[in-house]
Formats: C-alpha cells, sequence, structure tokens
C-alpha cells in the first residue's frame, strides 16, 4: 500500500434503505460500513473499475455488518447455537423457548422479573443504553422504552458516567458487545438481559436505525466520526515504525503434595510483579491464584525474560519448595485459568481480535491439554480495554506451562499486531471450527493449521517471528500437547530448577 493510499483511506457508510441499488466505489484500503442489504462495490484499483457485487479477495475492503447486511448471519438456529456455546442464553437451547418469536423471548424475561435494556453497539463501543417495560410495540419498533426508568436513552457522558457507577449496567454493555461480535457483527441493537443475581443473556437483536453521518444529534453519526477518525489515523500510520508494545498477566496455582490447591495469598501480596489474583466465591472475594505482572517489552525474548524475572521474584517469596507450580487451562477442577496478552500501540479493531481469534487462539488450542476451560472461561474475542490507553486479549489459557509456548504466543500475537492491515479480514469463522474450539476438538482444530501457516507466512513481518512461531506449529502437527502437570519452574529454570 502506498503512502497515498494510506492517506486517502476512508470509511464508506451504506444502507439499502437510503440508497437502493446504487453501486459504491472503494479502494482495497477503504472500510464499509453496512447498515443494511447487499452493497453492489466497484473496487478501485489504479484507477480502473474492478465491477463485481460483494468482493471476494484476501485484500478486499474491510466491511463492517450490521443485523441484515451483507453475509450477516440471519439464520436464527445458528445465532442460539453460537450463542449457547458463548454463555449467552438464559436457557439451554433444548429447553427454552429460543425458536419462538423475539418478542415472546423478551416478554418471557420481563415476566420472570429479569430487567430488559436495549444497547447501541457500533464497533465494540456501548454507544447508547435504554431500559425496557413491555414488548407493546414489538420487537421491530423494539419493546417500549421504560418512561420512569432512570436509564431511558442513556448516551454521552450520561452514559459514561452511569457505567462507571453501575456495575450491572456495565455487565449488561459487555454482554451487548459480546453477543454482537460472536454472530460476526460490528453494529447493532442487543436485547440484553440481566435478573436479581446479575446473571445476564441475550435475547435478540435488532437492525441498526437509519442515521446520516452529519446528523449531530444521533449517538449512531457521532460513533461512526470517532470510527472514521480511528481508522484515517491507523491507516495513514500502518507502515511508519511505531512501538507496539506486549504485556501479560498469566495466572498459575500452588499445589500441595496431596494435590490441594495451596491459596495463594498465604505465600504472595496482592500487588506488585508477583502477587495473588482475586476470585469472586459467592459474596466474597478470596485469592487462590497467583498471578505474574512483568514489563512490557516489544519482543517475544524480552517478555519471557520479565516473565522469568517475576516467577523468580514469586518463588522466593514463596519459599516452600514441597509446593508444584501449575499453569495450563484448568490444571485441577474448577480453577480455570488465565494467559491475558496486553498490547499497546496498536488501535482496538473487530478485525484485529479476529486475527487474533484465528491466528493466536486456535494454535494455541491446538497444544492444549484436555483439561480446558471453556466455554465458561476463555471465550472468543474476550478483550478488556486498559486506562493506559491499550488493551487486554483475554482468550487465552495460561500459556506459563512453557517459555517456548509462551514465545510462541507473544509471537503469533505481535505478528498480528504489526501486520493487521496486512492479514486477510477475516469474517465469522466456520460453525464447525468454532465448535471445535470450545469442545476442545484438537483434531478439528489442526485441520486449520496449514492454512493458518500459509496467511501467516504472507505476512509482512512473518519472518521477524517466525522462529518462535514454527516450533508450536511442528508441536501442532505432530499431536503434541503441554504436560500440566509437570512444575513451571522446571521449564522456566526457576527456584529448586535454576541450574
Amino acid at each position: 500500500m502506498t503512502t497515498e493510499e494510506q492517506r486517502s483511506a476512508c470509511v464508506r457508510l451504506w444502507d439499502e434503505r437510503e440508497h437502493p441499488m446504487a453501486p459504491i466505489r472503494l479502494n482495497a484500503n477503504d472500510a464499509l460500513i453496512a447498515v443494511s442489504g447487499s452493497p453492489r462495490i466497484h473496487r478501485m484499483v489504479d484507477g480502473s473499475g474492478d465491477r463485481s457485487k460483494g468482493v471476494r479477495v484476501s485484500n478486499a475492503p474491510w466491511m463492517l455488518l450490521a443485523p441484515g447486511a451483507g453475509d450477516a448471519l440471519t439464520d436464527q438456529a445458528a445465532i442460539t447455537r453460537r450463542w449457547s456455546r458463548a454463555g449467552l442464553l438464559r436457557h439451554a437451547p433444548s429447553s427454552g423457548p429460543r425458536a419462538a418469536d423475539k418478542d415472546v423471548i423478551v416478554h418471557e424475561a420481563l415476566r420472570d422479573g429479569w430487567r430488559v435494556y436495549m444497547v447501541s453497539v457500533f464497533h465494540l463501543e456501548v454507544i447508547a443504553i435504554q431500559r425496557c417495560r413491555s414488548t407493546d410495540k414489538g420487537i421491530a419498533g423494539v419493546a417500549a422504552a421504560d418512561q420512569t426508568a432512570p436509564f431511558r436513552d442513556l448516551t454521552g457522558p450520561e452514559l459514561a458516567k452511569q457505567l462507571a457507577s453501575d456495575p450491572s449496567l456495565r455487565r449488561v454493555a459487555r454482554v451487548a458487545v459480546r453477543a454482537l461480535y460472536s454472530i460476526g457483527l460490528d453494529l447493532g441493537v442487543g436485547i440484553i438481559a440481566i435478573d436479581g443475581d446479575g446473571r445476564t443473556a441475550a435475547l435478540a437483536i435488532k437492525q441498526v436505525p437509519m442515521f446520516r453521518e452529519d446528523d449531530e444529534s444521533s449517538p449512531w453519526s457521532a460513533a461512526f466520526e470517532r470510527f472514521q477518525m480511528m481508522y484515517r489515523e491507523a491507516m495513514t500510520g500502518c507502515d511508519s515504525r511505531q512501538r507496539i508494545l506486549i504485556g501479560a498477566d498469566p495466572e498459575f496455582i500452588l499445589l500441595k503434595q496431596n494435590g490441594r490447591l495451596a491459596s495463594a495469598d498465604r505465600y504472595f501480596g496482592i500487588g506488585g510483579g508477583a502477587g495473588a489474583d482475586a476470585l469472586l466465591v459467592g459474596q466474597r472475594l478470596v485469592y487462590p491464584v497467583g498471578e505474574l505482572r512483568p514489563d512490557p517489552a516489544s519482543t517475544p525474548d524480552e517478555l519471557a525474560v520479565n516473565v522469568r524475572r517475576q516467577l523468580i521474584r514469586a518463588d522466593a517469596k514463596a519459599g516452600e519448595h514441597s509446593l508444584r507450580w501449575a499453569a495450563g487451562a484448568m490444571p485441577i477442577g474448577g480453577v480455570a485459568l488465565g494467559g491475558h496478552i496486553h498490547l499497546s500501540g496498536v488501535p482496538l479493531t473487530s478485525r484485529l481480535l479476529r486475527q487474533l481469534d484465528r491466528y493466536v487462539a486456535l494454535p494455541i488450542a491446538m497444544i492444549e491439554s484436555d483439561s480446558g476451560r471453556r466455554p465458561r472461561y476463555g471465550m472468543m474475542g474476550d478483550f478488556r480495554q486498559q486506562a493506559h490507553g491499550g488493551f487486554e486479549y483475554r482468550t487465552l489459557p495460561s500459556w506459563l506451562v512453557s517459555p517456548a509456548a509462551a514465545k510462541a504466543a507473544f509471537a503469533l500475537t505481535l505478528l498480528c499486531a504489526h501486520d493487521t492491515w496486512s492479514l486477510p479480514t477475516l469474517p465469522l469463522l466456520p460453525e464447525k471450527i468454532e465448535e471445535a474450539f470450545y469442545q476442545g476438538d484438537r483434531r478439528t482444530l489442526t485441520k486449520q493449521l496449514d492454512s493458518i501457516a500459509a496467511e501467516l507466512a504472507a505476512a509482512p513481518s512473518y519472518a521477524a517471528y517466525a522462529h518462535w512461531i514454527e516450533p508450536l506449529f511442528a508441536a501442532a502437527r505432530q499431536g503434541t500437547v503441554w504436560d500440566a502437570t509437570t512444575d513451571i519452574r522446571r521449564k522456566w529454570r526457576v527456584g529448586p530448577y535454576a541450574k
């Protein structure tokens, strides 16, 4: 992509309700937000038009989808299955009213005492929340707004203030973003329910209202403007040498000789580079899990050195070598461990999240042991914004099982971050692949390895990261899985295994 192409990158808005049958001209570096219908794309290449309907090439313009637009998923049964795998339903698909009309689903949630909200989402951002009180107008017009509720038509600073002060509303907002992402959507209105115990569920998705780019009163228009600014800045700097940093907060546990859990807070403090991590059990916080918080770095080797440094500190704090230190996904029943990775210096986009799912989470799942933590933990596209401006990718299990697994995860993540605009624009994962991921079906996942490897090998930065990545691919091809039963200090050469 030339510098001039980067500077001219723009975001186009398409809504068939407003411009039926009108073609749209796009450059390969443009992004298209499809609000409704299937746009007729005239793709511009060196000034010539490649007139095709729905470009299907690896460097196709990035298309962001709303319900009913382009190739957006419309099969309600498929939506239900995907929401079930992501843990977003009130009922199991076989026992609940998921086949019922959307109005019935919303009405039954209200009848059962759940609070129901309409949550407007634009590219991973919640832009408006409205409380519902009935289904009198039907789901097409959205359940009627509660005229007395304090959350009616929350937008802008008022919404931000309410989200900051209300944990339940934050939970509703997160579920709305997950509900759209899990079915391949980038914008839409999620109908989300929450009960008195804080349990949440996705009930339905509805269409985005019509809006104009220049409508200053619309939260959709304001969100479009913010996205457009982010995209232009990202494309202008995509070939610059901006410093992308990677960090992490992997978890581990301490096991006694009888195999029982030794609570981490007995040995570590709560904060610092190596400490105990909180877990909510019922209504109280406990600290059974250890967590490392290494300094961020710019390369896999540097971050691995920082991880080992914190392991050494943790071992010195513990001072009891009879304990076994374990990592992985779920080394003992009921304790799920995460290997969260932090990125800064690159914008968080749904495009990058889907690349992390395919190019990082799937290969790691190919070598993960059978004791997995999904579906409750490790969901695809799981992220959290950070106060420093970066974000945390939360899908991975704890890769502390070995330095090789850790460095492969770091390298794959950095490759996606550096080459997100060069790697393919990925659609929603095929359902059989998603199902294999959540079920821990390594045989099915490994069939994707050749295509994943080929796509990554074509990326501009691949050569810089290949020597960390290819051992992981070789292990996956051989059917090797990581050993979650061995003390993690052995391979990291820490404590009694330092020599």
